[in-house]
């Protein structure tokens, strides 16, 4: 049979020569797409700088079209981060564009959640920091609305939660008690910070102490308890437990919409309630000026940290900003990117309050002190009593 193959086909023997090597090439090609087509991007992820878009097109007061309104050219971005699984041509882009990170997977979504997960629980993060900006915004200008909640959906149950066993995917949680302290869950930051307070305010800081749960799961209503240590406590996500407050809402409610969109988590909330401010103020906030910005919004206006920063900041530079509002607690590290990329024409300012990005932006000359620009009235005293010689 192989006399008779090679007097037909000449080139048998040269191919009997080298199958291992044609054999051993088509392995490598097979593992290579295998590696780079799913290994590497359902493990590693690409994080580049976002888009920047108007706020004003992200809010919308009632009877107003999306974009109306503003000061001419002055107006407010908001910073974003762009995420992307590691697909070849992403991976590309880490190796040359130095503004594009590669990172493992679980920097950004917990291990053993998939991305449908991943994107559900983004959705309810912003949507809690819309309507959290709505409900501080409004309290700012001096109107009367509380937020309100009917609980926390859970998303996700990382299998070294504390919870693991009891809660589940799909359940929503109505209230909590620990060490003697109980209370309402309706915003999942506020959740955490209540826990961790009365975690260590109780008499079993180093040891498991008993937390209870009330949750609703398929119509019923149901008790589970189980304990938590000081380990659990810097679970991310908290816990262990990817949390959004379900339906949350202000009653009675803000004059605002928030058309649809793809942007996902809370960073966005200190901007959203700027941009309400400005639209119900008849004094425009941003003075010509564009101003780029990122960080959240929680109870008392309180601005928190965010993520990403030098992304975000790199994202606002490209969109035209000349200053950038920033959480306290990121300030140094926006002070190293505008360093580090020669952007030192941007004004990176640090708030750690509502009120506090108010008195900066009546100003643009940053926070001074407690005396600052009156012998009489602080920071935020200051920018309530020039807000209320103007409104209405």
């Amino acid at each position: 049979m192989r006399r008779r193959l090679s007097r037909f086909w000449p080139g048998a023997a040269r191919f009997r020569r080298y199958r291992r090597a044609l054999l051993a090439a088509a392995v490598l090609l097979a593992l290579s797409g295998f590696v780079f087509g799913y290994y590497v991007p359902s493990r590693y992820v690409t994080i580049a700088p976002g888009p920047a878009p108007d706020v004003a097109t992200l809010v919308v007061p009632l009877g107003q079209e999306r974009g109306e309104g503003g000061d001419g050219e002055g107006r407010f971005l908001l910073s974003t981060v762009l995420a992307s699984s590691a697909t070849p041509l992403e991976l590309w882009r880490a190796l040359t564009d130095p503004e594009v990170d590669l990172l493992p997977r679980f920097f950004l979504i917990p291990e053993g959640m998939s991305d449908e997960a991943y994107g559900d629980w983004g959705k309810a993060s912003m949507a809690e920091s819309q309507v959290v900006a709505a409900w501080q915004a409004w309290v700012f200008l001096g109107r009367e609305t509380a937020y309100v909640s009917d609980g926390a959906d859970v998303f996700f149950v990382s299998a070294g939660s504390p919870a693991a066993g009891q809660v589940q995917p799909g359940d929503v949680i109505e209230s909590w008690q620990l060490a003697g302290r109980s209370g309402r869950l309706l915003l999942p930051d506020e959740f955490e910070r209540e826990v961790l307070e009365a975690f260590l305010a109780g008499p079993g800081r180093s040891g498991p102490v008993p937390m209870s749960l009330v949750l609703v799961r398929d119509g019923e209503t149901l008790d589970v308890t189980f304990p938590v240590s000081g380990a659990d406590l810097v679970l991310w996500p908290f816990l262990g437990l990817a949390l959004g407050a379900r339906n949350p809402r202000t009653e009675p409610p803000v004059p605002v919409t928030f058309p649809p969109g793809d942007i996902g988590g809370p960073s966005g909330g200190l901007m959203l309630a700027l941009q309400i401010v400005d639209d119900f103020s008849p004094v425009p906030l941003t003075a010509g000026k564009i101003i780029g910005g990122s960080g959240t919004i929680g109870p008392g206006g309180r601005v928190g940290a965010i993520g990403g920063v030098e992304k975000k900041l790199s994202g606002a530079v490209a969109a035209g900003a000349t200053v950038f509002l920033v959480p306290e607690d990121d300030y140094q590290a926006a002070l190293g990117a505008v360093s580090a990329r020669g952007s030192e024409g941007l004004e990176v300012i640090p708030v750690g309050s509502l009120s506090q990005a108010y008195q900066v932006l009546v100003s643009l000359t940053a926070l001074k002190g407690p005396g600052y620009n009156t012998t009489d009235l602080g920071p935020e005293d200051e920018a309530r009593s020039r807000l209320a010689a103007v409104l209405p």
